[in-house]
């Protein structure tokens, strides 16, 4: 029992050293943040497009859960 305990825990230490590069001499163009916000920017305007698109059935399913809670009161 002991002896895999120590094999599992020095594995995962192994894998968790091996995953957390203390420095990564990488390079960040200019365009990537760019392209970050331009990616956030396409994902709300299409959330919006898509609620645009469903509004009446959104509208008509709230109406009608507000209509029940009423009538039960």
């Amino acid at each position: 029992m002991k002896h895999s305990f120590l094999i599992i825990s020095g594995a995962l230490l192994f894998i968790f050293h091996e995953l957390f590069v203390s420095d990564a001499y990488a390079y960040l163009d200019p365009s990537s943040g760019t392209m970050a916000i331009q990616a956030i920017l396409g994902v709300l305007v299409g959330a919006g497009i898509a609620i645009k698109l469903y509004w009446e059935k959104i509208k008509f399913t709230l109406s009608n859960k507000f209509m029940k809670s009423k009538d039960k009161n």
